[in-house]
Protein backbone atom coordinates (compact mmCIF):
# COMPACT_ATOMS: atom_id res chain seq x y z
CA UNK A 1 0.00 0.00 0.00
CA UNK A 2 1.58 3.38 -1.22
CA UNK A 3 1.52 6.36 1.40
CA UNK A 4 -0.27 9.62 1.17
CA UNK A 5 2.30 11.47 -0.34
CA UNK A 6 3.40 8.10 -2.86
CA UNK A 7 -0.10 8.03 -4.42
CA UNK A 8 -0.67 12.25 -4.27
CA UNK A 9 2.57 14.01 -4.44
CA UNK A 10 0.74 17.09 -5.00
CA UNK A 11 -0.81 16.52 -1.46
CA UNK A 12 1.73 16.98 0.64
CA UNK A 13 2.16 21.00 0.29
CA UNK A 14 -1.62 20.85 1.29
CA UNK A 15 -1.37 18.89 4.24
CA UNK A 16 1.68 21.27 5.44
CA UNK A 17 -0.69 24.04 4.84
CA UNK A 18 -3.71 22.72 7.31
CA UNK A 19 -1.02 21.63 9.97
CA UNK A 20 0.06 25.21 10.16
CA UNK A 21 -3.12 26.28 10.44
CA UNK A 22 -3.59 23.80 13.16
CA UNK A 23 -0.47 24.68 14.94
CA UNK A 24 -1.98 27.31 17.21
CA UNK A 25 -4.79 24.86 18.23
CA UNK A 26 -5.76 22.94 21.41
CA UNK A 27 -4.65 19.79 19.30
CA UNK A 28 -0.96 19.82 21.33
CA UNK A 29 -2.51 21.11 24.17
CA UNK A 30 -2.09 18.91 27.75
CA UNK A 31 0.19 16.00 28.01
CA UNK A 32 1.45 14.15 24.85
CA UNK A 33 0.97 11.01 26.39
CA UNK A 34 -2.53 11.73 27.32
CA UNK A 35 -5.37 11.61 25.01
CA UNK A 36 -6.84 14.89 24.06
CA UNK A 37 -10.20 15.62 25.77
CA UNK A 38 -13.67 14.50 24.30
CA UNK A 39 -15.74 16.79 22.26
CA UNK A 40 -18.03 17.42 25.10
CA UNK A 41 -19.97 20.88 23.81
CA UNK A 42 -23.27 18.68 22.56
CA UNK A 43 -24.19 20.01 19.54
CA UNK A 44 -27.98 17.77 19.60
CA UNK A 45 -30.41 19.00 21.64
CA UNK A 46 -32.22 16.18 23.23
CA UNK A 47 -31.65 14.91 26.81
CA UNK A 48 -28.03 16.83 26.91
CA UNK A 49 -28.84 16.60 31.07
CA UNK A 50 -29.18 12.43 30.82
CA UNK A 51 -26.65 11.02 33.31
CA UNK A 52 -25.17 8.67 31.02
CA UNK A 53 -24.41 11.74 28.09
CA UNK A 54 -20.53 12.05 27.85
CA UNK A 55 -19.58 8.52 29.63
CA UNK A 56 -17.92 5.51 28.00
CA UNK A 57 -19.01 2.14 28.62
CA UNK A 58 -16.92 -1.17 28.40
CA UNK A 59 -19.13 -4.20 27.53
CA UNK A 60 -16.86 -7.27 28.24
CA UNK A 61 -16.50 -5.62 31.78
CA UNK A 62 -19.60 -3.78 31.97
CA UNK A 63 -18.30 -0.82 33.63
CA UNK A 64 -17.68 2.49 32.69
CA UNK A 65 -14.27 3.53 31.66
CA UNK A 66 -12.13 6.77 31.40
CA UNK A 67 -12.00 8.32 28.18
CA UNK A 68 -8.10 7.77 28.21
CA UNK A 69 -8.87 4.01 28.46
CA UNK A 70 -10.95 3.77 25.18
CA UNK A 71 -8.20 5.99 23.31
CA UNK A 72 -5.67 3.64 24.20
CA UNK A 73 -7.30 0.70 22.98
CA UNK A 74 -8.36 2.18 19.81
CA UNK A 75 -4.54 3.39 19.33
CA UNK A 76 -3.59 -0.47 19.55
CA UNK A 77 -5.66 -1.94 18.04
CA UNK A 78 -4.98 -2.41 13.57
CA UNK A 79 -8.58 -1.75 12.60
CA UNK A 80 -10.74 1.07 14.84
CA UNK A 81 -14.80 0.69 13.60
CA UNK A 82 -16.41 3.85 14.70
CA UNK A 83 -19.73 3.70 14.55
CA UNK A 84 -22.60 6.92 14.13
CA UNK A 85 -26.28 7.45 13.87
CA UNK A 86 -25.78 9.24 10.59
CA UNK A 87 -27.70 12.24 11.59
CA UNK A 88 -26.09 13.16 15.01
CA UNK A 89 -23.70 15.86 14.51
CA UNK A 90 -22.22 14.48 18.21
CA UNK A 91 -21.49 11.43 16.84
CA UNK A 92 -19.02 12.61 13.91
CA UNK A 93 -17.58 14.84 16.44
CA UNK A 94 -16.30 11.85 18.42
CA UNK A 95 -15.29 9.93 15.10
CA UNK A 96 -12.73 12.88 14.16
CA UNK A 97 -11.70 12.80 18.38
CA UNK A 98 -10.69 8.99 17.80
CA UNK A 99 -8.83 9.89 14.41
CA UNK A 100 -6.89 12.68 16.67
CA UNK A 101 -6.22 10.30 19.87
CA UNK A 102 -5.18 7.33 17.77
CA UNK A 103 -2.97 9.57 16.21
CA UNK A 104 -1.69 11.52 19.03
CA UNK A 105 -1.10 8.70 21.32
CA UNK A 106 0.72 6.76 18.92
CA UNK A 107 2.62 10.11 18.22
CA UNK A 108 3.80 10.00 21.90
CA UNK A 109 5.55 6.09 21.18
CA UNK A 110 2.83 4.84 24.36
CA UNK A 111 1.83 2.40 21.88
CA UNK A 112 4.70 0.51 20.56
CA UNK A 113 4.08 -2.20 18.29
CA UNK A 114 0.82 -0.96 16.39
CA UNK A 115 0.14 -1.07 12.80
CA UNK A 116 0.95 1.89 10.96
CA UNK A 117 -2.62 3.72 10.08
CA UNK A 118 -2.90 4.35 6.28
CA UNK A 119 -6.61 4.75 5.80
CA UNK A 120 -10.00 6.22 7.09
CA UNK A 121 -12.68 4.58 5.33
CA UNK A 122 -15.97 5.89 5.16
CA UNK A 123 -19.23 4.20 4.38
CA UNK A 124 -21.12 7.75 2.77
CA UNK A 125 -18.01 7.68 0.07
CA UNK A 126 -18.53 4.88 -3.07
CA UNK A 127 -16.28 3.30 -5.26
CA UNK A 128 -17.21 5.41 -8.12
CA UNK A 129 -16.74 8.33 -6.43
CA UNK A 130 -12.64 7.86 -6.89
CA UNK A 131 -12.09 10.40 -9.64
CA UNK A 132 -13.20 12.50 -7.06
CA UNK A 133 -10.98 11.65 -4.60
CA UNK A 134 -8.37 11.81 -6.79
CA UNK A 135 -8.94 15.16 -8.27
CA UNK A 136 -9.26 16.20 -4.39
CA UNK A 137 -5.99 14.80 -3.52
CA UNK A 138 -4.39 16.38 -6.52
CA UNK A 139 -3.17 13.30 -8.14
CA UNK A 140 -1.40 14.12 -11.57
CA UNK A 141 -1.97 17.82 -10.80
CA UNK A 142 1.35 19.78 -11.84
CA UNK A 143 0.02 22.84 -9.14
CA UNK A 144 -0.65 22.04 -5.86
CA UNK A 145 -3.30 23.64 -3.85
CA UNK A 146 -4.32 23.45 0.11
CA UNK A 147 -6.88 20.68 0.44
CA UNK A 148 -9.85 22.42 2.41
CA UNK A 149 -12.64 19.80 3.60
CA UNK A 150 -15.23 21.43 2.14
CA UNK A 151 -13.76 21.29 -1.53
CA UNK A 152 -14.34 17.16 -0.36
CA UNK A 153 -17.77 17.38 -0.32
CA UNK A 154 -18.30 19.72 -3.40
CA UNK A 155 -16.39 17.55 -5.50
CA UNK A 156 -18.60 14.34 -4.21
CA UNK A 157 -21.68 16.36 -4.78
CA UNK A 158 -22.67 15.31 -1.39
CA UNK A 159 -25.83 17.14 -1.50
CA UNK A 160 -27.45 14.87 -4.11
CA UNK A 161 -25.78 11.76 -2.24
CA UNK A 162 -29.35 11.24 0.46
CA UNK A 163 -26.55 11.38 3.47
CA UNK A 164 -27.05 14.18 6.00
CA UNK A 165 -25.60 17.83 5.54
CA UNK A 166 -21.70 17.51 4.66
CA UNK A 167 -20.98 20.10 7.50
CA UNK A 168 -21.40 17.36 10.19
CA UNK A 169 -18.80 14.95 8.58
CA UNK A 170 -16.34 17.62 7.81
CA UNK A 171 -14.56 17.34 11.06
CA UNK A 172 -13.69 13.99 10.22
CA UNK A 173 -12.10 14.68 6.77
CA UNK A 174 -10.64 17.81 8.40
CA UNK A 175 -8.67 15.51 11.16
CA UNK A 176 -8.22 12.91 8.38
CA UNK A 177 -6.03 15.43 6.49
CA UNK A 178 -4.38 16.84 9.37
CA UNK A 179 -2.97 13.56 10.19
CA UNK A 180 -2.30 12.59 6.47
CA UNK A 181 -4.46 9.84 6.62
CA UNK A 182 -5.12 8.99 3.21
CA UNK A 183 -9.34 8.98 2.65
CA UNK A 184 -10.91 6.13 0.79
CA UNK A 185 -14.19 4.43 -0.15
CA UNK A 186 -15.92 2.04 1.94
CA UNK A 187 -19.11 1.13 -0.47
CA UNK A 188 -19.39 -0.33 -3.34
CA UNK A 189 -20.23 1.77 -6.76
CA UNK A 190 -23.92 2.44 -7.26
CA UNK A 191 -23.54 0.59 -10.49
CA UNK A 192 -22.71 -2.86 -8.43
CA UNK A 193 -24.64 -2.05 -5.67
CA UNK A 194 -27.64 -2.23 -7.65
CA UNK A 195 -26.91 -5.10 -9.53
CA UNK A 196 -25.85 -7.33 -6.32
CA UNK A 197 -29.52 -6.17 -4.88
CA UNK A 198 -31.39 -7.30 -8.01
CA UNK A 199 -28.94 -10.45 -9.38
CA UNK A 200 -26.58 -11.26 -6.70
CA UNK A 201 -26.30 -15.03 -8.42
CA UNK A 202 -25.45 -13.64 -11.50
CA UNK A 203 -23.33 -10.42 -10.44
CA UNK A 204 -20.91 -11.86 -7.92
CA UNK A 205 -18.71 -14.47 -9.56
CA UNK A 206 -17.56 -17.82 -7.32
CA UNK A 207 -14.03 -15.88 -7.11
CA UNK A 208 -15.74 -12.58 -5.55
CA UNK A 209 -17.69 -14.65 -3.12
CA UNK A 210 -14.92 -16.62 -2.04
CA UNK A 211 -12.63 -13.46 -1.80
CA UNK A 212 -14.96 -11.44 0.34
CA UNK A 213 -15.99 -14.58 2.54
CA UNK A 214 -19.64 -14.64 1.12
CA UNK A 215 -19.71 -17.94 -0.06
CA UNK A 216 -21.02 -19.23 3.46
CA UNK A 217 -24.21 -18.17 4.48
CA UNK A 218 -25.01 -16.81 7.72
CA UNK A 219 -25.64 -19.46 10.67
CA UNK A 220 -29.42 -19.55 11.24
CA UNK A 221 -29.71 -17.32 14.37
CA UNK A 222 -27.62 -14.48 13.05
CA UNK A 223 -29.65 -14.63 9.72
CA UNK A 224 -32.49 -14.11 11.72
CA UNK A 225 -31.22 -11.18 13.13
CA UNK A 226 -29.73 -9.71 10.13
CA UNK A 227 -33.50 -10.34 8.94
CA UNK A 228 -35.61 -8.91 12.29
CA UNK A 229 -33.40 -5.84 12.32
CA UNK A 230 -34.24 -5.23 8.82
CA UNK A 231 -37.38 -4.85 9.53
CA UNK A 232 -36.98 -2.79 12.31
CA UNK A 233 -35.37 -0.41 10.35
CA UNK A 234 -37.82 0.13 7.94
CA UNK A 235 -40.71 0.38 10.59
CA UNK A 236 -42.23 -2.98 9.17
CA UNK A 237 -43.12 -1.11 5.77
CA UNK A 238 -41.24 -3.96 3.60
CA UNK A 239 -43.00 -6.81 2.65
CA UNK A 240 -41.00 -10.13 3.65
CA UNK A 241 -40.47 -11.19 0.57
CA UNK A 242 -37.65 -8.64 0.25
CA UNK A 243 -35.53 -9.44 3.57
CA UNK A 244 -33.79 -12.26 2.08
CA UNK A 245 -32.78 -9.96 -0.95
CA UNK A 246 -31.96 -6.87 1.51
CA UNK A 247 -29.69 -9.44 4.14
CA UNK A 248 -27.72 -10.21 1.47
CA UNK A 249 -27.16 -6.48 0.68
CA UNK A 250 -26.24 -5.77 3.61
CA UNK A 251 -23.51 -8.78 4.22
CA UNK A 252 -22.58 -7.88 0.90
CA UNK A 253 -21.97 -3.92 1.69
CA UNK A 254 -20.34 -5.12 5.16
CA UNK A 255 -17.84 -7.54 3.41
CA UNK A 256 -16.85 -4.73 1.30
CA UNK A 257 -16.20 -2.48 4.17
CA UNK A 258 -13.75 -4.99 5.41
CA UNK A 259 -12.13 -4.96 1.97
CA UNK A 260 -12.22 -1.66 1.70
CA UNK A 261 -9.78 -1.74 5.74
CA UNK A 262 -7.76 -4.35 4.36
CA UNK A 263 -6.39 -2.73 0.89
CA UNK A 264 -4.60 -0.82 3.69
CA UNK A 265 -1.69 -3.85 3.63
CA UNK A 266 -1.46 -6.64 5.54
CA UNK A 267 1.33 -4.78 7.71
CA UNK A 268 -0.73 -1.81 7.83
CA UNK A 269 -3.87 -0.39 9.98
CA UNK A 270 -7.43 1.42 9.28
CA UNK A 271 -10.16 3.24 10.34
CA UNK A 272 -14.13 2.61 9.40
CA UNK A 273 -16.61 5.43 9.29
CA UNK A 274 -20.07 3.91 9.14
CA UNK A 275 -23.49 3.24 10.98
CA UNK A 276 -23.51 1.52 14.19
CA UNK A 277 -25.26 -1.79 12.44
CA UNK A 278 -21.79 -2.04 10.57
CA UNK A 279 -18.90 -2.09 13.64
CA UNK A 280 -20.79 -4.59 14.91
CA UNK A 281 -18.35 -8.06 15.70
CA UNK A 282 -21.25 -10.81 15.76
CA UNK A 283 -22.11 -10.26 11.87
CA UNK A 284 -20.97 -6.64 10.54
CA UNK A 285 -17.77 -5.43 9.62
CA UNK A 286 -15.66 -7.60 12.20
CA UNK A 287 -16.96 -10.63 11.00
CA UNK A 288 -16.04 -10.66 7.41
CA UNK A 289 -12.34 -9.42 8.80
CA UNK A 290 -12.84 -12.29 11.04
CA UNK A 291 -13.54 -14.80 8.27
CA UNK A 292 -10.23 -13.25 6.41
CA UNK A 293 -7.88 -14.15 9.26
CA UNK A 294 -7.93 -10.92 11.21
CA UNK A 295 -7.42 -11.77 15.18
CA UNK A 296 -10.09 -10.15 17.65
CA UNK A 297 -7.36 -8.43 19.08
CA UNK A 298 -6.60 -6.93 16.14
CA UNK A 299 -10.40 -4.64 16.39
CA UNK A 300 -12.10 -2.30 18.29
CA UNK A 301 -16.02 -1.24 17.19
CA UNK A 302 -16.84 1.42 18.79
CA UNK A 303 -20.86 2.46 18.94
CA UNK A 304 -22.19 6.34 19.74
CA UNK A 305 -25.31 5.97 20.78
CA UNK A 306 -28.16 8.36 21.42
CA UNK A 307 -29.49 8.37 25.72
CA UNK A 308 -33.25 7.62 25.67
CA UNK A 309 -34.93 9.48 28.39
CA UNK A 310 -35.76 7.67 31.29
CA UNK A 311 -33.43 4.81 30.61
CA UNK A 312 -30.42 4.92 32.71
CA UNK A 313 -29.12 1.58 32.82
CA UNK A 314 -26.04 0.96 30.03
CA UNK A 315 -26.81 -2.47 29.37
CA UNK A 316 -30.12 -2.50 27.45
CA UNK A 317 -28.25 -0.17 25.34
CA UNK A 318 -25.45 -2.26 24.11
CA UNK A 319 -26.08 -4.02 20.70
CA UNK A 320 -26.40 -8.17 21.32
CA UNK A 321 -25.10 -10.93 19.69
CA UNK A 322 -27.55 -13.73 19.51
CA UNK A 323 -25.84 -15.23 22.20
CA UNK A 324 -26.37 -12.30 24.28
CA UNK A 325 -23.01 -11.74 23.94
CA UNK A 326 -22.23 -7.93 23.44
CA UNK A 327 -21.56 -7.25 19.93
CA UNK A 328 -19.58 -3.81 19.85
CA UNK A 329 -16.60 -3.21 22.51
CA UNK A 330 -17.43 0.19 23.63
CA UNK A 331 -20.24 2.27 23.75
CA UNK A 332 -20.12 6.76 23.82
CA UNK A 333 -22.89 7.92 24.89
CA UNK A 334 -24.39 11.33 23.41
CA UNK A 335 -27.48 13.44 23.41
CA UNK A 336 -30.03 12.73 21.03
CA UNK A 337 -30.61 14.51 17.69
CA UNK A 338 -33.91 16.30 17.02
CA UNK A 339 -35.58 14.60 13.97
CA UNK A 340 -38.97 13.97 12.75
CA UNK A 341 -40.37 10.31 13.21
CA UNK A 342 -38.34 8.26 10.78
CA UNK A 343 -41.42 5.49 10.20
CA UNK A 344 -43.62 8.60 9.36
CA UNK A 345 -40.73 9.87 6.88
CA UNK A 346 -40.23 6.46 5.38
CA UNK A 347 -44.32 6.05 5.00
CA UNK A 348 -44.65 9.36 3.12
CA UNK A 349 -41.55 8.38 0.78
CA UNK A 350 -42.95 5.23 0.14
CA UNK A 351 -46.34 6.29 -1.05
CA UNK A 352 -44.68 8.54 -2.83
CA UNK A 353 -42.95 5.97 -5.21
CA UNK A 354 -45.29 3.01 -4.77
CA UNK A 355 -45.04 0.12 -7.60
CA UNK A 356 -47.56 0.64 -10.44
CA UNK A 357 -48.16 -3.32 -9.62
CA UNK A 358 -49.38 -4.82 -5.76
CA UNK A 359 -46.99 -7.41 -6.39
CA UNK A 360 -44.14 -5.68 -7.05
CA UNK A 361 -40.81 -6.09 -4.37
CA UNK A 362 -39.15 -2.82 -3.49
CA UNK A 363 -35.61 -3.11 -4.29
CA UNK A 364 -33.22 -1.92 -1.82
CA UNK A 365 -30.66 0.84 -3.01
CA UNK A 366 -27.82 0.06 -1.42
CA UNK A 367 -25.82 3.34 -2.64
CA UNK A 368 -28.42 5.12 -0.13
CA UNK A 369 -28.86 4.83 3.70
CA UNK A 370 -31.36 3.35 5.50
CA UNK A 371 -34.08 5.43 7.16
CA UNK A 372 -33.06 4.63 10.61
CA UNK A 373 -29.76 3.36 11.49
CA UNK A 374 -29.75 -0.01 12.77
Amino acid sequence: MMSLLQRYPTAALAALTLAVTLLGSSVFAGDNRSAPPPPTEWIATLDREHPLVGKVYATRSRAFVPVQDLARSMALARFILLGEVHDNPDHHQWQAWGIRAISKLRGARIVEGAAQLDLVAMEMIRADQQAALDKFYGRNVPVPRPMEPEALGRLLEWDKSGWPDYAMYSPIVAQALYEQILIVPASPSLELGRKVSKDWDNTLSKDDLARLKLDQDFTPDLQNALIEEIRDSHCGLIPERAFFPMSRVQRFRDATMADALLSAGPYKGAILIAGNGHVRRDRGVPYFLAARGIPSESIISVAHIEVRTGEEYPPPYVPAAPDGSPAVDFVVFTPRADRPDPCEKMRSEMDKRAPASPSATPSPDVAQPPPRDP
